[in-house]
């Protein structure tokens, strides 16, 4: 009888009723695709790290350290049999180096990076290093594009590049760019210069040592090795992802917010206005804790009609975004691994919990405004004086 009778209160509401409805559901939509499209970035930048750079995580020396370019030298190992017996899709083996490279007379640091040219783990465009033959005239190279901007090289042109052995002897020789190749990894462009693996270890006497070996998963331990998992070496951008999460969460709590605002300004309109009924049912022998039920129970039945609202009205325009994507492009210049459309990436668990968080704002927002008929008096309300 009394969710009868909240239906039939909520429906005399007329278009006030269905615009706080809208008003909630719009939000529970806005919630849910912000929520999903960070997902969405999250993932893409995850895969295109993976498949440029990450694999299934790292075999290396324990002090190694990408950022210390002074110490590259000295954490150099040879492959145990295990990660040795490996096959090309299982493994890829990385040497770095320091380097400089003279281009138009201009000093600039680079990372010599050799990687196996035989290797299928990762989905690097260096195939034109297949194809150069071990002669004496010059060093093929590729870039990316990020490098080539900076470094103002091009396809074919040539430059001196200087590095040091593992004795410490310096040399230099011609380097010609036979590739600028389209990374989409910024940490295997900037700054960094590819060769086959084979070629760096001969410069560099370095026969047989890799500074890492890019794995597909977990092999086990080893006493002089350690494993470094993806998410420790995807920690920088995960780490941003997270504070970007961060900031939303105060869009979110904005919306929440004015969703909550929307139905408690309507319960305090309702009880105003319709002091005269509450009256005549006090006097009816209802008591007040039934009426305030009734009256949140009311407001509730907006909260159920934007989850009804949102699912007619947020899975065709998911669907449509979904054929679409978001254009990123604008980013191309970043530092994030990420230049695709991106799509929203749906997580059952969230999107339950921000739909209960919303009915709970929503029901809340219905029950604090009520709370003052358990003050009324019959005689006053009935003559509309109560509040």
């Amino acid at each position: 009888m009394i969710a009868k009778l909240a239906w039939i209160q909520f429906l005399r509401q007329g278009a006030r009723a269905w615009l706080n409805v809208a008003v909630t559901g719009l939000t529970l939509v806005t919630l849910i695709f912000m929520t999903s499209l960070l997902n969405g970035f999250q993932l893409q930048a995850s895969k295109n790290l993976k498949s440029t750079d990450v694999g299934g995580g790292h075999y290396r020396l324990p002090d190694f350290d990408i950022l210390s370019p002074t110490e590259w030298e000295d954490q150099t190992f040879s492959p145990p049999p295990f990660l040795k017996n490996l096959s090309d899709t299982e493994k890829a083996e990385v040497l770095v180096l320091q380097g400089q490279l003279f281009p138009n007379r201009r000093l600039y640091p680079v990372q010599l990076r050799g990687i196996d040219l035989k290797q299928k783990l990762l989905d690097l465009p260096l195939e034109p290093l297949s194809r150069q033959e071990n002669g004496n005239e010059y060093i093929p190279v590729i870039i990316g594009t990020r490098m080539s901007e900076r470094s103002r090289l091009q396809k074919g042109d040539s430059a001196v590049l200087r590095w040091r052995d593992r004795l410490g002897v310096i040399d230099a020789r011609d380097a010609k760019v036979i590739e600028v190749a389209d990374f989409l990894n910024p940490r295997v462009d900037e700054g960094v210069v590819w060769l086959s693996l084979d070629r760096l270890r001969i410069m560099t006497r370095r026969e047989g040592e890799v500074s890492w070996v890019t794995v597909t998963h977990n092999l086990g331990s080893d006493k002089h090795l350690e494993f470094l998992e993806p998410a420790t070496l995807m920690s920088d951008i995960l780490n941003l992802l997270k504070q970007d999460r961060r900031n939303a969460k105060v869009l979110w709590a904005i919306l929440l917010f004015l969703a909550g605002t929307s139905v408690y300004n309507s319960q305090i309109l309702n009880v105003f206005k319709r002091q005269k009924e509450i009256g005549a049912m006090m006097a009816f022998g209802m008591e007040s804790r039934t009426i305030i039920g009734l009256y949140t129970l009311e407001g509730t039945i907006s909260g159920f009609g934007a989850i009804f609202f949102a699912f007619i009205f947020g899975v065709p325009f998911y669907y449509w975004f979904q054929s679409v994507g978001l254009d990123i492009s604008h980013l191309s210049a970043s530092t994030m691994p990420v230049r695709e459309r991106i799509f929203l990436d749906f997580h059952f668990s969230e999107m339950l919990w921000i739909t209960l968080i919303m009915l709970s704002v929503v029901i809340f927002s219905a029950w604090r405004p009520v709370q003052k008929i358990a003050r009324l008096e019959p005689t006053v309300a009935l003559r509309g004086k109560g509040l």
